[in-house]
């Protein structure tokens, strides 16, 4: 199967796969009879392996889609959260809210991101009770309590 050597790094599988095809071509008008079996050779490699890239690629798609497939009909449970923690673009905190979308499998996928500077701790606090009230049953997890580092 391709997609077995498309996602090994160093003889050891991998999460991320990587198609990399290099060639170093001269133009035939500056090629000698000598150099040009040598670049010819090099052209063929070259069309090997991009012809095995594309049907790498081509497997990858067709994985794409059922493990999409998979997803839009896998189980999940959906969590409401609240937390607050250091804002990094200024002194003081923020407010986050996010709803998390688990699937049985592990995968998470955020659904909903929204941020509130530490002045707007008020609208923060609103707006997760209202999607709490929007969504009943949702799970729910809040930690907005001071933290040690936090005067």
């Amino acid at each position: 199967m391709s997609l077995e050597r498309l996602f090994t790094r160093y003889g050891y599988p991998s999460d991320e796969g990587r198609i990399n095809i290099t060639a170093y071509l001269r133009h035939p008008d500056k090629l000698t009879p000598n150099d040009i079996k040598g670049a010819d050779a090099t052209a063929a490699r070259c069309i090997a392996e991009m012809q095995q890239a594309l049907e790498d690629l081509s497997e990858y798609r067709q994985a794409l889609a059922t493990r999409y497939a998979d997803l839009s009909t896998a189980p999940y449970t959906l969590r409401l959260e609240l937390e607050r923690y250091p804002a990094t673009s200024y002194h003081g905190v923020s407010f986050e809210i996010r709803i998390i979308k688990r699937y049985e499998d592990g995968t998470t996928v955020t659904e909903l991101r929204e941020t509130y500077q530490g002045k707007e701790r008020r609208a923060a606090l609103v707006r997760f009770e209202a999607l709490k009230k929007q969504r009943p049953g949702i799970e729910v997890w809040k930690d907005i309590e001071r933290r040690s580092w936090e005067r």
